[in-house]
């Protein structure tokens, strides 16, 4: 249902094989994977124009839309990438507070704008800006979240009392939406092995791996310890308030 964009209102347990159902809507796991798998190949552009930023003026957004219960994604093409060889790329799920507000909960904004600066710097790449917001949950329940995380829960412990998993997002699309616009082999800029695994299922070759890690705050470094320490993140700190450069990875 989470899948489709609607509200939960089912009970869901596994069912033993010749199982009566009755009048019961019974959805097999393979055809909810199925679904998936065809949201993603759903895809098309919609619109692309060029929207030059600070510091990076040669710049495309082209928008991608979906099939029923994808919400439309963005690619930022900044300068010329080499589609010959590893293109830098990131993907990004978006975050209200931190890219837009500049919240010192956590190092979105800043692995954000580092990225886009960087990619500037080295003469092009593409970063995925994802409509994922709270690790997939939306606004809301982000929200829902914060506010037990100021009584005390970890990051992760909150999204669980909220009925969550550890993570909700999903980046088959991202890698589809890649490939779309000519990318077969990239350079990942990403703390998460979730992503890297993503991209390589969907077929794309992963050839280098650098960090990309914002200023660390009292106010931020508890949430990434726990990225580091529950969810595998490869991150590595300095002192908090000082600021980390993207750094390639062996």
């Amino acid at each position: 249902m989470r899948l489709a964009l609607v509200l939960p209102a089912a009970v869901i347990a596994p069912l033993a094989e010749g199982a009566a159902t009755g009048d019961a809507l019974t959805v097999q796991e393979d055809d909810l994977l199925a679904y998936r798998g065809r949201q993603a190949r759903a895809l098309r552009i919609v619109g692309r124009a060029p929207v030059p930023l600070e510091g990076a003026e040669k710049t495309e957004f082209v928008v991608f839309r979906g099939g029923e219960g994808l919400r439309d994604q963005v690619a930022i093409i900044v300068g010329t990438p080499d589609l010959t060889r590893a293109v830098p790329v990131r993907l990004h799920s978006a975050c209200l507070t931190g890219d837009l507000f500049g919240s010192l909960k956590c190092d979105c904004g800043d692995q954000l704008r580092d990225t886009v600066a960087r990619m500037a710097a080295e003469n092009g790449g593409i970063l995925l800006y994802l409509d994922q917001e709270g690790r997939g949950n939306g606004i809301a329940n982000k929200m829902r979240a914060y506010r037990l995380q100021s009584e005390g829960y970890d990051t992760y412990d909150a999204d669980e009392v909220l009925g969550f998993g550890l993570d909700q997002r999903r980046f088959d699309f991202a890698a589809r939406m890649l490939q779309m616009l000519g990318v077969h082999q990239v350079e990942i800029h990403t703390n998460n092995p979730e992503k890297i695994a993503a991209l390589q299922a969907a077929g794309l070759v992963v050839s280098a791996e650098a960090r990309v890690i914002g200023r660390t705050t009292q106010e931020n470094v508890r949430y990434l310890t726990s990225k580091r320490d529950r969810a595998g993140h490869q991150i590595d700190f300095a002192a908090p308030g000082a600021p980390v450069a993207l750094r390639a990875s062996d």
